[in-house]
């Protein structure tokens, strides 16, 4: 089942992804100047988390309806997303080779990687997908016996517990090479899980308002939008460790960075769910923009042009170094030119075949 706008959402994300992180490699900061993160000081992990949450939930009211079908759903989705990780970490694996480790060293990395040790650069979000889906799939059978809304009981538990501890990976598990701390992330999952489950009701309260109260609250979501961007207040909780990164409080997941994105969040959903005549403009240009194939079909290839950018960054943080200026930013547009093009290959790559099947079929 799939919803072309969400589809459209998160491939804008993953295009702003490739680019942020090219932006992340030295000399070539300015890359975030044509980055959403300018407007709205958030990058793309929040809102791919978010919608992954989102969607789920979505699925549960309208398809699945029950704790088994939801199981199995998330049964499948672990086992392809582990697959994807573990190709993900094909570049890590290829520079421990080629960094002279002797078969027990190599095997050893092998092991760290299944085991969510180690793996690719820049590929934290398929560890957070597996942690997300693989509590939910526990919490799931709970669902026989108690409501749906009992377990974000276990994900706040999870979360506050989190906040007192500065490690990457689920409480420094995985922290060698994760720099999110998973632990506190999934809590963003089981929101928009939740605001998932009650889309419908969400989407009919918002259509019952009157014009009026619907544009002050857009003009309302537009102003918490915006102004959270500079919302830089983070107090810390409990003792921060020396070392600590810089944007800790977005690698930790603090209840104000939480408080940030969804008021961005809230914001789109809004715009994009109804329009009346004095929003019709803004409705209609972000549901276009959100529509356009190019995005969909990267959003329909999510994982896959996840891993392809998980290559392609450590294949051009590999040559970085023997660029000069303008050879950094003429690589960097023509590696995200290229990541961009790939959905739209592999879209009509897939119809061509599916055309050619089915004139076999026919002849």
């Amino acid at each position: 089942m799939r919803f072309d706008l969400l589809d459209g959402v998160r491939g804008h994300l993953l295009f702003m992804m490739m680019l942020a992180h090219l932006g992340a490699q030295p000399g070539l900061g300015y890359l975030y100047d044509v980055h959403h993160v300018r407007v709205i000081q958030i990058l793309d992990a929040e809102f791919l988390v978010m919608l992954s949450g989102l969607l789920v939930g979505i699925l549960y009211a309208i398809k699945f309806q029950s704790p088994d079908r939801l199981a199995r759903f998330l049964k499948q989705r672990i086992r392809k997303i582990y697959i994807y990780y573990l190709i993900s970490a094909g570049p890590f694996l290829v520079l421990l080779a080629l960094a002279g480790a002797d078969l027990g060293q190599f095997a050893f990395g092998v092991g760290e990687v299944l085991l969510l040790q180690n793996g690719g650069a820049y590929s934290d979000i398929l560890p957070i997908y597996i942690y997300c889906f693989a509590l939910l799939f526990g919490l799931s059978f709970a669902l026989r016996h108690v409501p749906q809304l009992a377990l974000l009981g276990p994900s706040a538990l999870i979360y506050g517990v989190s906040l007192f501890n500065y490690e990457g990976g689920v409480f420094g598990w995985g922290g060698k090479f994760l720099v999110f701390d998973i632990a506190a992330w999934q809590f963003l999952f089981f929101l928009s899980y939740f605001a998932g489950l009650y889309f419908r009701q969400i989407v009919d309260w918002l259509n019952g308002l009157s014009e009026g109260a619907f544009v002050a609250l857009l003009v309302g979501c537009a102003v918490l939008a915006l102004g959270q961007r500079w919302a830089f207040w983070y107090p810390t909780i409990g003792e921060m460790p020396e070392g600590v990164l810089d944007n800790w409080y977005r690698m930790h997941l603090h209840p104000v960075h939480v408080l940030r994105t969804i008021a961005v969040a809230a914001f789109v959903t809004v715009v994009l769910t109804r329009a009346v005549p004095a929003t019709a403009w803004l409705t209609a240009g972000l549901r276009w923009y959100f529509s356009l194939p190019l995005l969909r079909y990267c959003g329909v290839w999510a994982i896959q042009m996840f891993v392809i950018h998980v290559y392609m960054i450590a294949l051009f943080a590999y040559f970085l170094p023997e660029w000069n200026e303008t050879q950094r930013f003429g690589w960097a547009v023509t590696f995200q030119v290229i990541f961009m093009v790939i959905p739209y290959a592999i879209h009509h790559g897939m119809a061509r075949r599916r055309d050619l099947r089915a004139a076999r079929g026919v002849s």
